[in-house]
């Protein structure tokens, strides 16, 4: 019997090429990049789920009132925090701490920077987990001059994980050894805590200098420098403790009131995807792609549901001759049912065949680095339920349809001239074309604000200019360096500053002025040289800027967000005090971006660099059309100062750029899955215009004998599928606003959704759809109507 079915349902295949074939190809690709956009939702959901315990870390956080009524969150505490917690709160049972840094290190004659290396404490392998190689957690970190490796750094430097073990690495300019007392495995890829190169918390320490009234890292309250992590007991009030650290926070120090700071505790499973303040970042993306990821599959369902009730009265006689011989609706909805699973399981191997070509692709355009691999575990739990999903949803109505006729009525004459399912086909044509039409609107926006973005007035001019960082050899040859640069043809200017312009990320409460009233008011400085804001070709509300004099070092520059937060009426000349140093404002610079577009524009405080033996960003202004040689110039000085140290570099423009990859990437992604989601509805339109000119092949016969003109026809047929794509289209708008408001509400500065783009999309989703069914209608007006009419 199941061999009978299968030969059938065969048949029945090949005896419909042009309609298996649509339903083929469209499948495939709805498998194909469904599975695709999934590998990439599983790999956002599964960061830091490694651990069995995962749920009961928390990451602590702080929210600091910046001003009135404005608070930021920051994902840096201060150093004491996670060894109070761990002394006074029972319900924490382990706590570590984590400061980020980057060293030089050397290794016979290879110098290389090392990006992210972690100073922590012993508890960071227990609270992680962390399987050793060789050594273990209680020596790992037990002196200053100690360097933990994992298996990929010690492969980096040394070939293999055998043969770092008991050797030294050497750090900084002054090549000082550090032993390496420990090999650990590698942390999962998808953890937000990975490092490579771990050095002890001592280091810190030792470098400490003191900050007022605070003499160890373990008593300062003041710098949030610090990563905090607190495994709690399981259950614990998080709430409750929250509070508790907040009390403590303030009893410790004198100079925050309640409502200064807050602390949160942020799950260990949210970092990539929700915001500090655990509001939701990331996480609406991974929804809107799996909200993708099934429309697409969904869209190729429908297609495959569309032509079989379509071709449903076709086969009406034979469902009825079947049931006179004794099938029952048991039997033929098998019987059907494993007609789709045969267009399935071709489909499945055509999504495979399209994999090798479209992965490369997806990495390109995702930025995704995981490896996807066919054969692991995950892939097939993906494309087994994928798989399910479609063989239930796509195979059932379709087999509970053909399988209802009444065997009287279809074997009756009149039977094949009516329309089973014609609203429910014209209902699935509107909802394909509903998501088509979300996705190109959503893509026209996310792709509008990125163009915002680049054109926008940042306030200063990005354009041609290099930077490159300043160690602190540089920075006291700093002058000297500027001059020679300045002697170079294929450099227009020089400048100086002790941050990144782009993304200034230091903040400091230690600053007074007449009629304060906020103790916590914060403001971001910045030493710059004195023909900073001449290069970056920065505005003046009121004022000017510095003079490239001594008397330099009394003035201050603010720009108009710290006027307003001083609320000064007349800011020129008005005396503040910055860090104990009391200066006049000489300028108030117009409103310039010095962060993401996401955040609004901080207070910011610029002063004259006094020295810069503690480095900072050197800023190249080449002309246009001689970078190339203003980097090879800016090289060879660099080289002169830093005989060992590698050149790095990057043009502002890129350094701009990569601030919003993300939504770069999140751009091309939905442009792509759009195409895919235009393209499958358009083939399963094609599919159903055929089917119409065959259904209504005596109809045109006709009319044409009756004086139709080919325009005439072609447009009786199109406009039967026009409709119903207007139709998506007011079901469409709404929805479609809706998701690109919620993307655009990430940023402060951002663009309005016109009316334009959706009249833009409209048009688009109409043209394709007529010219889909075009082609069809004109084959068939077209047609000899002698001919037409001679069919049965």
């Amino acid at each position: 019997m199941l061999k009978n079915y299968f030969k059938t349902a065969w048949r029945n295949l090949l005896h419909n090429k042009v309609y298996s074939l649509i339903a083929v190809i469209g499948l495939a690709i709805g498998l194909a990049v469904s599975v695709l956009l999934f590998w990439g939702v599983n790999d956002e959901l599964t960061y830091d789920t490694q651990l069995a315990d995962a749920p009961d870390i928390y990451k602590v956080n702080a929210r600091i009132k910046m001003g009135n009524d404005n608070y930021e969150t920051w994902t840096s505490t201060p150093a004491p925090t996670g060894a109070f917690a761990l002394k006074e709160l029972p319900a924490v049972r382990e706590a570590v701490r984590i400061s980020g840094g980057r060293a030089l290190v050397t290794l016979g004659d290879k110098h290389l920077y090392e990006n992210d290396i972690a100073y922590t404490e012993p508890s960071f392998f227990d609270l992680f987990r962390i399987r050793f190689i060789s050594g273990n957690s209680k020596t790992a970190l037990a002196g200053p001059d100690n360097i933990v490796l994992s298996r990929t750094a010690a492969i980096k430097y040394f070939g293999s994980a055998a043969a770092a073990e008991g050797k030294t690495l050497l750090l900084g300019e002054k090549l000082k050894p550090y032993k390496i007392s420990a090999i650990i495995e590698d942390m999962p890829q998808q953890s937000s805590v990975r490092r490579d190169v771990l050095m002890s918390l001592d280091v810190v320490r030792q470098n400490f200098g003191g900050n007022g009234n605070w003499k160890t890292i373990d008593e300062d309250w003041g710098d949030f420098g610090f990563l905090t992590f607190l495994k709690l007991r399981h259950g614990s009030n998080v709430s409750s403790l929250e509070q508790q650290l907040t009390a403590m926070h303030i009893k410790n120090n004198s100079y925050v009131k309640t409502g200064d700071v807050t602390y949160i505790f942020q799950p260990l499973n949210t970092l990539r995807l929700y915001n500090p303040d655990l509001s939701p970042a990331g996480i609406k993306v991974v929804r809107f792609f799996i909200l993708v990821g099934v429309l697409i599959l969904l869209i190729a369902v429908i297609n495959y549901i569309n032509l079989s009730t379509a071709r449903a009265t076709r086969r009406a006689k034979e469902v009825g001759l079947r049931r006179v011989i004794g099938a029952d609706r048991k039997q033929l909805i098998i019987q059907f049912i494993l007609e789709f699973v045969l267009i399935f399981l071709a489909s499945l191997v055509l999504a495979a065949a399209l994999m090798p070509i479209l992965i490369p692709i997806y990495k390109s355009i995702s930025g995704k680095s995981y490896p996807i691999d066919l054969l692991q575990p995950a892939t097939f739990k993906i494309i087994g339920w994928v798989g399910l999903g479609t063989i239930v949803s796509a195979s059932i109505y379709p087999a509970w349809v053909l399988s209802s006729f009444n065997p009287t009525e279809t074997l009756k004459a009149t039977f094949n001239k009516t329309s089973r399912g014609g609203w429910l086909r014209k209902g699935l044509v509107v909802l394909q074309f509903t998501f088509s039409i979300v996705l190109i609107i959503c893509t026209i926006v996310i792709l509008g604000q990125l163009h915002f973005i680049q054109k926008k007035n940042l306030g200063y001019n990005r354009e041609n200019i290099i930077i490159a960082g300043v160690n602190n050899n540089m920075g006291k040859n700093l002058p000297a360096i500027m001059e020679q640069l300045r002697a170079n043809k294929s450099i227009a200017d020089v400048t100086f500053s002790t941050d990144n312009l782009l993304n200034m990320g230091s903040f400091t409460d230690n600053i007074d002025w007449p009629g304060k009233n906020n103790p916590q008011a914060h403001i971001s400085p910045m030493e710059v040289a004195p023909n900073f804001t001449t290069v970056m070709q920065m505005k003046f509300a009121a004022g000017e800027g510095f003079t490239g004099t001594p008397a330099d070092t009394g003035y201050y520059l603010v720009n108009e967000s710290a006027v307003r937060m001083m609320d000064l009426q007349h800011p020129i000349g008005t005396a503040i005090t910055l860090w104990g140093h009391t200066a006049q404002i000489r300028g108030v610079m117009k409103d310039f971006n010095n962060g993401s577009l996401k955040t609004s524009i901080r207070p910011t405080i610029f002063r004259a660099a006094l020295n810069a033996e503690y480095g900072g960003v050197l800023y190249v202004k080449a002309y246009s059309e001689q970078a190339k040689e203003a980097v090879s110039g800016l090289e060879k000085i660099h080289h002169q100062y830093n005989p060992i140290r590698p050149f790095e570099y990057q043009f502002m423009d890129d350094n701009f750029d990569a601030m919003y990859r993300k939504e770069t990437q999140t751009a091309q992604l939905f442009k792509s899955f759009a195409g895919v989601a235009i393209l499958l509805s358009c083939l399963g339109l094609f599919g159903l215009a055929v089917f119409t000119a065959e259904r209504r092949t005596k109809e045109i016969g006709i009319r044409k004998v009756l004086g139709a003109s080919v325009r005439h026809i072609s447009v009786l047929i199109s406009s039967e599928f026009s409709w119903l794509v207007l139709i998506a289209n007011i079901i469409a708008w709404p929805v479609a606003w809706y998701l690109a408001h919620e993307w655009l509400r990430d940023f402060t500065y951002r663009i309005s959704i016109t009316w334009w783009i959706f009249l833009l999309a409209g048009a688009i989703s109409l043209l394709l759809a007529i010219i889909t069914v075009s082609s069809q209608a004109i084959r068939a007006a077209l047609a000899n109507p002698v001919k037409s009419l001679k069919r049965e």
